[in-house]
């Protein structure tokens, strides 16, 4: 089985450098320097590209998040219309967003999505477009509902060297989250797992908020704590993005994931996959 990878950012870079070597082409707007992979210089937002030939049989993993300033995700559309043959499969990285606010309850893949932000609603469009489309063509579907991506260069310190608010912890909401070096084995199961179908929540099955994550990345970096502010002084003062996930809670289900895709997670406590990120921030994933 050959591989395609779709996007060639943080996610899909770590998934080519993971697999076999000369197993796997990857789809990007720009060569990468750091691969040896065969490519193809693509720009989905783009009318004009020309057909691309796969080798085949081959598995698709799409990585591409939807353009935010369109109603729906034309990439998608675009990047199925001008592949070439039609691959076996397709994992689609979706996010947890599509569930919506539940109120800090378990939820597993059978949960009825209901997701409030333009992004989230996006997600759930490309999903249910995928599953009708690959069922008219009779290929396997594979959808990651991915929760918040953490790992080397991936932990905002950026932002956390500079004046920064957080949830008084007490008042913290339980949060979910996915080292990338557990995200991208679950994603190489995802595209080789004979029996992988259907969906999957990507996450670590630790709960702790958000708030302890960066109060522990600056206790073991050496930076001075965060201001931590009420929940109402948030929902005031913070910009419209960080607000959106503000206002959504949710504890999600991992046993599919753990029975099914069979990928032993190396970072279930946070508090190592962000030591083992920090030791090899700025390195290659």
């Amino acid at each position: 089985m050959n591989f395609l990878i779709v996007g060639a950012g943080y996610t899909g870079l770590s998934v080519l450098k993971s697999l076999p070597e000369g197993s796997a082409a990857y789809i990007s707007r720009s060569k990468k320097n750091t691969l040896s992979s065969i490519y193809h210089i693509i720009d989905l937002d783009s009318c004009a590209s020309n057909s691309i030939q796969i080798s085949s049989p081959y598995a698709l993993l799409y990585t591409v998040p939807p353009d935010p300033n369109k109603q729906k995700d034309g990439r998608l559309t675009h990047l199925l219309e001008i592949i070439s043959p039609k691959p076996d499969r397709i994992v689609y990285l979706s996010s947890t967003g599509v569930y919506g606010d539940q109120e800090g309850c378990f939820v597993s893949e059978n949960q009825l999505p209901k997701p409030e932000t333009s992004r989230a609603k996006k997600r759930l469009q490309a999903e249910i477009f995928l599953e009708n489309w690959c069922n008219k063509y009779k290929i396997k579907l594979v959808i990651l509902r991915v929760s918040g991506i953490y790992g080397p260069n991936r932990l905002g310190l950026e932002k956390l060297e500079k004046e920064y608010s957080i949830i008084n912890e007490d008042e913290a909401k339980p949060s979910n989250r996915i080292h990338i070096r557990d995200l991208t084995n679950c994603c190489i199961a995802a595209l080789t797992e004979k029996n992988a179908s259907g969906i999957y929540n990507i996450s670590d099955g630790d709960f702790r908020s958000n708030s302890w994550f960066v109060k522990t990345i600056c206790k073991l970096k050496g930076i001075n704590q965060p201001r931590e502010i009420s929940h109402e002084e948030a929902l005031k003062t913070w910009n419209k993005s960080r607000v959106s996930f503000l206002t959504e809670s949710r504890r999600l289900d991992t046993k599919k994931l753990n029975k099914e895709l069979k990928v032993k997670l190396l970072y279930k406590n946070p508090l190592e996959g962000i030591k083992a990120s920090l030791i090899n921030q700025n390195k290659d994933n």
